[in-house]
């Protein structure tokens, strides 16, 4: 089990850094979406800065998920306030993502479902990570 969370916490990696080089870059999908809608309404800034942080405690929540998979006792444990924070920031820090299955969902029911599992399912064993390392002990 654990050669999964070593290739997981890669993959994790991979995902994050991915999201935040998208979300910095001017010209990908993310960096037209928040500069365009910012024009027609400076108030939604306020989600571009919501994607930021949710980027950069996802870049936190990595350091962690390495620990986890390769059991660095150096490290300490993921404190409670940053599991729920980070569960927070998922909720409202995807205003991208949100509209794209909101236009999935508007192509079909089956096409919204493939879309929001394919935001889910991957990040989801990190949230199992960073539960047992927050309130089980390893």
């Amino acid at each position: 089990m654990k050669l999964f969370w070593k290739f997981y916490a890669f993959l994790f990696l991979a995902i994050v850094f991915n999201s935040a080089f998208q979300l910095l870059d001017k010209d990908s999908l993310f960096g037209v979406y928040y500069n365009t809608t910012i024009v027609f309404s400076k108030w939604y800034i306020f989600p571009y800065v919501l994607n930021i942080l949710n980027s950069l405690i996802a870049c936190t929540v990595c350091f962690f998920i390495f620990g986890y998979a390769f059991d660095l006792k150096a490290l300490p444990s993921s404190p409670p306030w940053l599991f729920y924070l980070r569960l927070f920031s998922d909720c409202t820090g995807h205003s991208y993502e949100f509209k794209m299955v909101q236009s999935y969902f508007s192509q079909g029911e089956l096409w919204g479902i493939l879309g929001l599992a394919s935001l889910i399912l991957p990040i989801l064993p990190s949230y199992l990570a960073q539960w047992r390392m927050t309130f089980s002990k390893r």
